[in-house]
């Protein structure tokens, strides 16, 4: 099998049909399904089962589906690199919201003043997308700080980051996490958002009833709902702290519950690790060792 077998049944793959892949790579269809058998045949395996005038793709095939995706992208890696070895090392970074916001800039901006060689792009979601992006090989690292469920990435964790509870008007006892959800509507993040996840677990876990009035990928936007009193949201204090500091938000003692994530470097567990990758790591690492 070669790299172009694997670029045509990637193709097929994503778009679902032969006559778009080939329109998409600008080749013939009789090209496209005559280097689909020619797979099927060398492996004695079925990767597309064809029903209705549809293509649905098989066990086997969605296994060579995560190998194709992690070769190819070594190899345009790989080519990209010997084609441009006096280039600067180009690093794709994935990082979710509140890392994006108030841990990236920093990294960054000392790594491009102490190692000019290195240049970003930086993709700001949330974690779900950040782990989707990283197993098809779109970016080479992510910083997030949800949970990582895919069984081919790494990660390791590097700060701690408490959450609180913050509203625009002050308590004047500390509250339990169902008292809190009773007198206060929730400013939530939206599916597939780690802090949503670790909230919304909890939640569930002790069958507390709660109203969810804002929805929101934007925690600038939650943050500013809050202050406007339009209800509650379990957030970052990294976040929240400038709003604290000028009396818009009040935190909520949680006198059941101490709400604490880390922030996690994620990548592919087959990943090559070139300079680029190796230099973001080690400002990231240094978030974690305690200043003298």
């Amino acid at each position: 099998m070669t790299l172009r077998h694997m670029e045509i049944f990637l193709a097929v793959y994503e778009y679902g049909s032969m006559r778009k892949a080939a329109e998409a790579l600008y080749i013939s269809q009789p090209t496209i399904s005559g280097a689909i058998k020619e797979i099927e045949d060398e492996y004695q395996i079925r990767l597309f089962e064809r029903l209705n005038h549809r293509l649905y793709i098989t066990s086997e095939g969605e296994e060579l589906v995560s190998y194709t995706r992690h070769l190819l992208s070594l190899y345009r890696e790989m080519d990209n690199k010997l084609k441009n070895h006096s280039a600067q090392t180009l690093l794709r970074i994935g990082a979710t919201l509140t890392v994006g916001t108030c841990v990236l800039p920093q990294i960054l901006g000392q790594i491009e003043a102490e190692e000019p060689e290195v240049e970003t792009t930086v993709l700001v979601e949330n974690t779900r997308s950040i782990e989707e992006r990283i197993a098809k090989g779109e970016l080479d690292i992510g910083f997030v700080e949800g949970e990582i469920h895919h069984p081919d990435l790494v990660t390791l964790p590097i700060i701690q980051d408490p959450m609180i509870a913050v509203r625009s008007n002050p308590a004047s006892h500390a509250l339990t996490l169902s008292e809190f959800c009773a007198a206060t509507p929730l400013l939530m993040r939206e599916p597939g958002s780690g802090t949503r996840a670790l909230l919304t677990e909890r939640l569930h876990q002790e069958s507390i009833a709660y109203q969810e009035k804002w929805v929101c990928s934007n925690t600038q936007a939650l943050i500013h709902a809050a202050e406007a009193g339009l209800g509650g949201t379990i957030i970052s204090r990294l976040l929240v702290q400038e709003a604290i500091a000028a009396k818009r938000l009040y935190e909520i003692p949680l006198s059941d519950c101490h709400f604490t994530r880390w922030f996690r470097l994620v990548w592919h567990k087959d990943k090559y690790q070139n300079h680029g990758f190796r230099t973001f790591c080690r400002y990231c690492k240094k978030l974690s060792e305690p200043s003298i």
